[in-house]
């Protein structure tokens, strides 16, 4: 009998495939799965995944169990994200990829606590009391397994992350940005330009760089992109500083919810007083999409 495969090695190539650049612009954004990344590292770093379980219920994409399962027994050793994707790498390599959507939930929980409807995956960790859970009610989001050339596929067809940007990265997003002829809100939810920025943040963003979001981004001079681009970057880390903001259904990965919402500047805010100027926020329809933006500071 020959020896078993190494886990990478048994994996199909390529795995998970998105059909389009992922541009999902619903919560959690990018500071609310960079949340769930490093608190997900806390608790799964080092430990060794069990037996997994999952529901019958097709998520956003029907899963690989198949692959997922022969992740079992594997050590997980990094959790990390790029924009909305989440990211887990076993035995060295990248072997799990995960998109919240809008409710989706990726946890760490004790294995008899109680279970939430529209649980769809448990895996629990081998010498150990807890468990990995997957909770979507809506299930926009996906959880799969990944190998490194689909993580490289999918990070390719997104625009650059924030969190990860240099100096030097400012200009070429000016550069896109300034080329479209959308609203520059728009431009901001698009994720093969940005990743990680969705409603809340583009707003927020726009209110701190005073631009208005029905402006279309030809209209916009390079200057008052260099003011964007630093907003952008502000916002984001305030919002990751404070764990996210929840609304409803966001959690990190040991099921706390964010306190960003008490520091929101303008987003569903319409009908209050702004904070800088004392004119009432606005909010107008973009895309299908709300913006709360206020009208005098943003020109």
């Amino acid at each position: 009998m020959s020896a078993p495969k190494k886990i990478a090695e048994a994996l199909p190539t390529p795995l998970y495939q998105p059909s389009n650049p992922l541009i999902n612009r619903s919560m959690p954004e990018g500071p609310e799965v960079k949340t769930v990344a490093k608190t997900l590292g806390q608790s799964l770093v080092g430990k060794e995944l069990g037996s997994l379980w999952h529901s019958p219920a097709r998520l956003r994409k029907v899963a690989d169990y198949g692959a997922l399962k022969r992740l079992e027994n594997s050590k997980i050793d990094e959790v990390s994200c790029y924009g909305k994707i989440l990211f887990i790498s076993a035995n060295q390599k990248t072997a799990i990829v995960a998109q919240l959507g809008m409710t989706g939930q990726l946890k760490v929980e004790d294995i008899d606590a109680p279970l939430m409807k529209h649980t769809h995956l448990r895996w629990p960790l081998k010498h150990s009391s807890q468990e990995i859970r997957y909770v979507d009610p809506r299930r926009f989001g996906l959880i799969d397994a990944c190998d490194e050339h689909s993580k490289k596929t999918i990070i390719n067809r997104l625009g650059p992350d924030p969190f990860h940007m240099t100096i030097k990265d400012h200009l070429p997003l000016i550069h896109t940005m300034k080329k479209s002829s959308r609203a520059i809100k728009e431009i901001l939810l698009d994720q093969s330009i940005v990743a990680g920025v969705g409603n809340i943040y583009a707003s927020e963003a726009l209110f701190l760089a005073g631009i208005d979001p029905s402006k279309s981004g030809q209209e916009i001079s390079t200057n008052t992109y260099k003011k964007l681009v630093i907003a952008i970057v502000e916002v984001l880390n305030l919002a990751f500083k404070n764990s996210g903001t929840t609304f409803s259904n966001y959690v990190d990965g040991s099921g706390k919810k964010g306190d960003n919402l008490e520091f929101l500047q303008v987003f569903q805010r319409d009908g209050e007083n702004c904070f800088a100027c004392q004119t009432l926020i606005q909010r107008i329809k973009q895309g299908g999409r709300s913006t709360f933006y206020c009208p005098k500071c943003q020109k």
